[in-house]
């Protein structure tokens, strides 16, 4: 999954500046870190790194699909992506919830299953869109910048918005 391989790389890195560190190269590997370039790299990993909550297992994207810094809760469902959909920044898809007729510690409970996220090819998801399932979006739809899709089934060549999303044109 992207998320591991970025943190890997990421740990990996580290772990070779810290050898580095202990065979008295502290100094450059210190002074590195303090660099315009090092503090910009850094901050581009970590903003452009999408969030699982739930198992990674559940997500299948297909090629060309670009997350950013997307929120990804599988809890209670899967998450598939098709190919060249892409994502502006802060979006979030979440297949969880929580019983509202609930109270005290039970409300804190979700269900494991059943409220699935599939995300045809060419879609944009626009930044700060938030997707609860289950949902389906069809090929080439877009969902603009702030909507909030609240489930169902979003038709192909689509454009969606507001809150709720609703139908702003076809394409």
């Amino acid at each position: 999954m992207l998320v591991s391989y970025v943190k890997r790389r990421i740990a990996d890195y580290i772990e070779q500046h810290i050898a580095a560190k202990m065979a008295g190269e502290e100094v450059r590997f210190l002074r590195f870190l303090s660099t315009p370039v090092a503090a910009k790299a850094m901050a581009q990993v970590l903003t452009t790194t999408p969030t699982i909550w739930g198992d990674a297992e559940r997500i299948k994207l297909a090629n060309n699909v670009h997350l950013v810094n997307t929120l990804l809760n599988v809890n209670s469902g899967s998450i598939e992506i098709g190919e060249n959909t892409f994502f502006g920044h802060n979006v979030s898809l979440l297949t969880g919830t929580h019983p509202i007729e609930e109270i005290g510690a039970a409300r804190q409970t979700f269900p494991t299953e059943g409220r699935d996220i599939i995300i045809g090819s060419g879609v944009w998801v626009s930044t700060n869109a938030v997707i609860l399932g289950p949902c389906t979006i069809g090929d080439n739809a877009v969902i603009a910048a702030g909507a909030i899709v609240l489930g169902g089934f979003i038709p192909p060549n689509t454009v969606y918005g507001g809150v709720p999303a609703r139908l702003i044109k076809n394409i």
